[in-house]
């Protein structure tokens, strides 16, 4: 089901409505987090990190497809690169799914600003999941940069060196 479209391979064909989907998301989470577009960025923010987090689903579920489908080993430099990539697909898939989910809360229960009329939120909702909704959106943009730079050193030049040292 996630092999191929026609005879393409899907996985290099998905993995750019990631690589275009999260930081999207992790855009309308930053301008969630200020009050003064927050009422802009709420739906923006839902649709983008539901679509996000399934596109993230299909680009890992694709990407173990072919990997499968390639017979791609550990053991040499593209294996090993391979392998580390698909490790961290898998935890950006979790990653995006706690992103979904801090996302939507505070979609629903964010109010749009503390000095409207309607109930006092506590500072907890008010502060506290914005500041951790812009955290898991770093978090996201870290992940797919460290993916992207995996797969792409896979494909294009295995003996380069990382952009990230961990």
């Amino acid at each position: 089901m996630f092999d191929k479209i026609g005879d393409l391979p899907l996985h290099p064909l998905v993995v750019h409505a990631a690589v275009i989907g999260i930081p999207l998301a992790a855009l309308m989470a930053f301008l969630f987090a200020f009050p003064k577009t927050r009422e802009w960025a709420r739906w923006p923010l839902a649709i983008t990190v539901v679509g996000a987090t399934a596109v993230t689903f299909v680009a890992r579920e694709s990407g173990l497809a072919l990997e499968a489908a390639l017979g791609i080993k550990p053991g040499n430099p593209v294996g090993d690169l391979i392998v580390q990539h698909s490790m961290l697909a898998n935890q950006a898939f979790y990653i995006m799914i706690g992103f979904a989910v801090i996302g939507l809360l505070n979609v629903f229960l964010v109010s749009k600003r503390a000095a409207d009329g309607a109930a006092k939120q506590s500072a907890i909702l008010r502060i506290g999941l914005p500041i951790l909704l812009v955290a898991a959106a770093v978090v996201a943009l870290v992940w797919v940069v460290r993916i992207g730079d995996l797969g792409a050193r896979a494909v294009w030049n295995p003996t380069a060196p990382s952009l990230f040292p961990f």
